[in-house]
């Protein structure tokens, strides 16, 4: 008898907790707030050929940081990123990003502009369509790819967009993940 009341009780209290977290969100979680987004994908290594780059070893997550009025930091997965590429109105497809491509080849930086189009994920390698806008001679091999890709303008929460949550960090920045 005794276990039974304390099951009953128990099953109480859970689903006055779960009410409450269906309800309500912490205290420091806010709403993803409108933003320009800048993105940083890193990889262990990268092929380029005459039409695609290819990051291998590239990282599960995408960080993202944007700048004024408020500095904030996120990051998001991957995947999700890609998906996301060609999912609305004002996506990457149909406005293509500038991105710069930093490798170390033989020891030295290497840094190009390009434009980059139709990402394909395939496990932890991820190829882009490019069309090269400026810097160094693109490698064909490279190793410690970084990859800073242009400004997207997340809206924040709104109609037709649930842009995703932030929260207050320990020196008061806020840190971000879209709803992708």
């Amino acid at each position: 008898m005794k276990s039974l009341i304390y099951g009953a009780l128990f099953a109480m209290v859970g689903a006055v907790g779960l009410a409450q977290a269906q309800t309500s969100k912490p205290a420091n979680v806010i709403d993803m707030p409108p933003a320009n987004w800048l993105f940083v994908q890193v990889a262990d290594q990268v092929t380029i050929d005459d039409k695609t780059i290819t990051l291998k070893g590239v990282a599960p997550q995408t960080l993202m940081f944007s700048d004024r009025p408020e500095r904030m930091t996120g990051d998001a997965p991957t995947p999700a990123f890609v998906k996301f590429w060609n999912s609305g109105k004002s996506d990457f497809q149909k406005d293509p990003p500038n991105a710069t491509l930093a490798v170390t080849v033989d020891g030295k930086s290497v840094t190009t502009v390009v434009e980059l189009t139709d990402p394909q994920l395939n496990g932890d390698t991820l190829t882009y369509n490019y069309r090269v806008l400026g810097g160094d001679e693109l490698p064909k091999t490279g190793t410690n790819a970084n990859l800073f890709i242009d400004w997207w303008y997340g809206p924040g929460w709104g109609p037709g967009w649930r842009g995703g949550y932030c929260w207050r960090g320990p020196y008061g920045g806020l840190h971000c993940r879209p709803a992708w």
